[in-house]
């Protein structure tokens, strides 16, 4: 209200000199403008209440209209003492722009004594307006980690801070083009950068970070709160006079952030690490070190840290007598299983001591496979498929050495099935027309549950997993829907013959998985020769049914990963060929239980024996079809899963 009344007692100024000279007219004479405040017909409106800007804003250059009478009369107007140019003048018509203001860049607006005056320099209109000054500069408010290495990734944030151009880290420069990220905005941004490779004192020391945008602008980004900059130190360490180490012997160190240590080595043999911490080191020296001539050699005890790793060295030219002291006993530290859990088929990494002389692994009495060569502080193994329970059970693992001797590495928790994770499959289409088939579809067609992987049609074709899906349809594998023609096809051939998964796009759009027996029209909804050629018009020959489940106790289990045998057949399966939908049989989130069918049966499982192999395919993502809908949407998009398989259940 008060700048209301500041502009009314103007305009009754005006109107009193109408009056002194004796005319009574309703607007003032030609020589007195004023400003209509009646109707406030300022715009923008940049004003508030008690002090605080409104909810409109105005810049700095921003045209303000003004209405009112005898307009063509305002000699100036200011902002703060400051003259803004006009633009526009009638009688009842006033423009002016928003001059430059000595003010700083910040969030919340200023108020401005905004005056018009008369070609006589008398103010006729006085009004608190508010000015923007938004911040166009950039800003840092802050930045992370506040301690780290070589390599650590800090990020600054604040505003603009696209505009940075190179960051500079006590004495060295980070160009914009080794900036990790950059995440631009007026109001939120972020500059990332990994801590650049320097002559850094050892031990923790503290770094200035500042950014320069503009080319010449610097921004102090850390101000009072320094970077510590954590650099490995070690205190010193030396052999004594006349005393050499010797193969097995332990070294020990002490210092800070040895915890950042990694590749520990002497010379250009690696070190077994016995024990690492902040403050302490422990390493050995491995059996595997090949003898010298003469057999006393010196090299430094050197380690990296960092990225890129960066080279200190931790005991100068120390002494080592290379003489074989026979295979080392491997000592463990730990296993850990590919995927988290003693799977079979899975890899499974051995930590430990003297590893270079690991020969094999026995898990509960079966021979497993090596997985590349063991050096001395890690070896690896395959989970083997030759174990006979089916249940899940802690079993024990041994470890052979030294010529056959075995050695007890403790238990573990083994699962009588394999398990793949996220696999991914496209579909196929019946109706390029309607539902085209991409490249994705063609490169990810099959799904082979024996050996994990997906396949393309091309693959498909030219190594022959399904001879018999490539005959005619009179010696087709099917004689008819769901039923094996043990006339044309032993059991033998049958078993011959890899399971497969394969997913439809039929024309109406159904999306569907498909048993390759269910009928003579699915496999050639997939396409080789780079997708131009239709596969097959016959039956495929493994006969696979399916089972969605969507609550119970093997579903929560399996959803959970904690299921624990798959013997435990709850129900034989019923549908053929589930189809995507909420109104369908299957949606993201669901189970769907495979069963692959006996060649005995050579039909549709009526019981547990009639089950060859088991399996649960976890579904976790569908991107190629409208759940709602219940139809196949863009086919370059897939079905993901997880998927456990059985063993030979029954043949």
């Amino acid at each position: 209200m008060k700048n209301i009344w500041k502009g009314m007692a103007a305009l009754l100024a005006g109107a009193a000199l109408l009056t002194a000279c004796g005319d009574d007219s309703t607007e003032p004479d030609g020589h007195v403008p004023a400003i209509d405040v009646t109707t406030r017909k300022l715009a923008p409106d940049a004003t508030g209440s008690n002090g605080e800007s409104g909810t409109t804003r105005a810049y700095v250059g921003t045209v303000v209209t003004a209405e009112g009478f005898n307009l063509d009369q305002v000699g100036d107007v200011t902002f703060d003492g400051v003259s803004a140019e006009i633009v526009e003048q009638t009688i009842k018509t006033l423009k002016f722009k928003v001059p430059v203001l000595d003010l700083a860049q910040r969030d919340d607006s200023y108020r401005t004594d905004l005056l018009v005056l008369d070609r006589t320099g008398n103010i006729v209109f006085r009004y608190e307006y508010y000015v923007t000054v938004p911040v166009t500069d950039a800003l840092a408010s802050g930045y992370s980690p506040a301690e780290g290495t070589v390599g650590t990734v800090v990020t600054i944030e604040g505003r603009n801070l696209e505009q940075v151009t190179e960051i500079r880290f006590a004495d060295r420069t980070i160009l914009s083009d080794a900036f990790t990220e950059v995440v631009a905005g007026a109001e939120k941004s972020s500059v990332s950068f990994a801590v650049p490779a320097g002559n850094y004192a050892a031990g923790e020391s503290e770094v200035a970070i500042a950014a320069v945008w503009g080319g010449v602008n610097e921004i102090d980004v850390t101000g009072e709160v320094l970077f510590r900059m954590q650099t490995p130190r070690v205190d010193p360490l030396q052999q004594p006079e006349g005393t050499n180490s010797l193969i097995g012997d332990e070294v020990t160190m002490t210092g800070e952030y040895l915890d950042l240590l990694s590749e520990i080595g002497w010379g250009d043999s690696e070190l077994i690490v016995l024990e690492q911490t902040a403050s302490m080191l422990k390493v050995k020296f491995p059996s595997s070190i090949n003898p010298t001539d003469p057999v006393v050699a010196t090299a430094d005890i050197a380690a990296v840290y960092g990225e890129p790793a960066q080279r200190t060295v931790l005991a100068a030219a120390w002494r080592l007598d290379t003489t074989p002291q026979g295979p080392a006993k491997p000592v463990l530290k730990e296993m850990t299983a590919e995927d988290g859990k003693f799977y079979l088929g899975k890899k499974v990494t051995v930590k430990g001591e003297n590893m270079a002389s690991v020969e094999g692994f026995f898990v509960d009495g079966v021979a497993a496979e090596l997985a590349g060569e063991p050096n001395d502080v890690q070896a690896e193994f395959i989970v083997p498929d030759g174990v006979t329970f089916t249940e899940a059970s802690e079993v024990a693992v041994e470890v052979v050495y030294g010529g056959g001797t075995k050695v007890d590495f403790g238990t573990a928790t083994v699962y009588p099935f394999y398990y793949y994770k996220d696999v991914m499959l496209g579909s196929g289409s019946s109706s390029v027309k309607n539902y085209p088939y991409p490249e994705y579809a063609w490169t990810n067609a099959f799904f082979l549950p024996d050996s994990g992987e997906v396949i393309s049609t091309d693959t498909w074709v030219n190594e022959a997993v399904d001879a018999f899906a490539r005959l005619s349809a009179s010696n087709a594998a099917i004689t008819s829907a769901n039923t094996l023609n043990k006339a044309s096809v032993t059991a033998e051939q049958y078993y011959g013959v890899q399971p497969y998964i394969f997913l439809s796009a039929a024309s109406n759009g159904k999306l569907a998985f498909q048993n390759p027996a269910n009928s003579a029209s699915q496999l050639k909804t997939h396409r080789y020769e780079e997708g131009k050629t239709a596969v097959s018009s016959t039956f495929g020959t493994p006969i696979i049914f399916y089972n969605v489940l969507k609550e119970g106790a093997t579903f929560d289990a399996v959803k959970a990963g904690e299921f624990t045998s798959m013997t435990e057949i709850e129900k034989v399966a019923g549908s053929s060929a589930p189809a995507f939908g909420t109104a369908n049989q299957f949606v993201a989130g669901d189970v769907i239980a495979v069963q692959y069918v006996t060649y005995t049966k050579g039909a549709k499982p009526a019981a547990d024996e009639d089950i060859c192999k088991q399996g649960y395919m976890v579904v976790k993502e569908v991107t190629c079809g409208d759940a709602a809908a219940g139809t196949a949407t863009d086919l370059n998009g897939h079905v993901k899963f997880d998927f456990y398989w059985s063993k030979t259940l029954n043949e």
